[in-house]
């Protein structure tokens, strides 16, 4: 009997579901690591965000997967490893939890141990386990750290509150009366202050006179400069043969080698040296950076900072001023701002890193802060605060700032410093610098070639 087309293709779709569920079942039934493999375990004091067939890796590449999670009778948390065939561990290899990014997935990392020693086998336990840092716990620190920075701006407040009788509000009082004492006293004094004056403009003219007197001094110095730079092109001297001399820079480059043998560990020690400036819109200046950042290991480093502000904040001080008048004797306490121009502040850090977050805390431009910053590919995010002072009205020195890496080496910035200081509007910034690292540096300093 002939079937009719229909029915075929009803037996067809038939098989083929038949087929595709018979696959399914095959496929579940299949072991999760391709090959087969072995169980290995690892008990971790906390293993939130790990769930069965999370990836288990080595150096980034994906050696089993996560059978169950389990508990031990102490409350641990007791994962079982599904381990390829081909891949074995040394008994002292490492098992430790880590998370991809601030919040992605959680997945067990084997930092393999000597390989000298024997191998785990089935069944065996990872004698050396680790946990990664909870993100949890972080967020709660920094809720912490802003409810003391809110206490303390609460505190600002009050001492500036004139109806309450501020610090702040009286200071100003004070002020404005030490301004008409001095008012008073400079109209009495008129005659004395003309006198000063006069004796002031005599001293300038004195001392224009000697500069003229000394210019064949200078002008001697800058011709003996002159001839010790041509004998140091010319290679004549210790430090003319120093960078001329193919010789010397070869005996130089072995004492670094000699020096780096001597050192052992620390050749892995990680350097770089950078450089950026930002241009502050609101004082229409420059704000220069120059850094130094070395890596102690991959996840910690200390960072070093020359800061070069041309425009730093005002220094801040009370000063206690006795003024008799009419023999009258009236005490008045002033406030005295001064501004130190081009001021070299200095900057040093401990840096710890959890993936793609980084906290630090130091001296930050010659004061006490922390520091958090996030990187994600060529965009990297800062946020600092420092200068925790709570005097004369200041608050906490704020910056935030964004960074595009344009290459290895270039990047540009931008961001708002000091954006809650009262005494001022926000201070917008945008600028540039470069980094260079480890060979990069040696190869800038030239020594290599010159010693061919």
């Amino acid at each position: 009997m002939k079937l009719k087309p229909e029915i075929k293709v009803g037996i067809f779709a038939i098989l083929t579901v038949i087929i595709i569920i018979f696959a399914t079942i095959r496929v579940g039934d299949q072991s999760i690591v391709a090959g087969g493999g072995y169980d290995l375990y690892a008990i971790f004091s906390n293993a939130a965000g790990l769930y069965p067939k999370a990836a288990v890796e080595v150096a980034g590449v994906d050696v089993g997967v996560v059978k169950d999670i389990g508990l031990t009778p102490d409350g641990k948390a007791k994962a079982r490893l599904a381990i390829k065939k081909s891949v074995k561990f040394p008994q002292n290899s490492l098992a430790f939890l880590k998370t991809r990014g601030f919040l992605g997935e959680a997945y067990v990392e084997i930092i393999t141990g000597d390989p000298h020693l024997p191998s785990l086998k089935k069944g065996d336990f990872f004698v050396k386990t680790e946990s990664g840092g909870d993100v949890t716990t972080l967020v709660n620190q920094f809720g912490s750290v802003a409810d003391d920075v809110k206490d303390i701006t609460g505190t600002i407040k009050g001492w500036t509150n004139e109806e309450k009788g501020g610090e702040i509000a009286t200071t100003v009082h004070n002020l404005n009366d030490f301004v008409r004492v001095l008012r008073e006293v400079s109209v009495r004094n008129e005659q004395n202050l003309d006198r000063i004056m006069q004796n002031m403009a005599d001293l300038t003219h004195e001392i224009k006179g000697m500069v003229s007197n000394s210019r064949a001094n200078v002008e001697l110095s800058s011709e003996r400069i002159a001839s010790i730079s041509q004998k140091i092109d010319e290679g004549r001297g210790t430090i003319g043969k120093l960078v001329n001399d193919p010789e010397t820079i070869q005996k130089l480059n072995d004492s670094l080698d000699s020096l780096n043998d001597a050192l052992g560990g620390y050749r892995s020690l990680e350097l770089s040296l950078g450089f950026h400036t930002e241009y502050l819109k609101s004082s229409e200046d420059f704000k220069n950076y120059f850094d130094i950042a070395l890596g102690l290991t991959p996840d910690e480093a200390v960072l070093l900072s020359l800061v070069n502000d041309t425009e730093p904040p005002l220094k801040r001080e009370n000063r206690t001023t006795n003024i008799t008048v009419g023999g009258t004797t009236t005490t008045v306490q002033t406030e005295t701002a001064v501004l130190q121009r081009n001021k070299l502040l200095f900057s040093a850090q401990l840096a710890k890193k959890f993936y793609n977050l980084r906290i630090r805390g130091g001296l930050i431009e010659s004061t006490g802060g922390v520091g958090l910053d996030y990187a994600q590919g060529p965009l990297n995010a800062q946020f600092s605060a420092f200068d925790f002072q709570t005097k004369f009205n200041s608050k906490p020195h704020l910056k935030a700032l964004g960074q595009l890496n344009l290459t290895q080496n270039l990047y540009l910035v931008g961001g708002a410093d000091d954006f809650i200081n009262p005494r001022q509007s926000i201070d917008y910034f945008v600028g540039g610098g470069f980094q260079i690292v480890d060979d990069q540096i040696k190869s800038v300093m030239g020594l290599s070639s010159l010693a061919k």
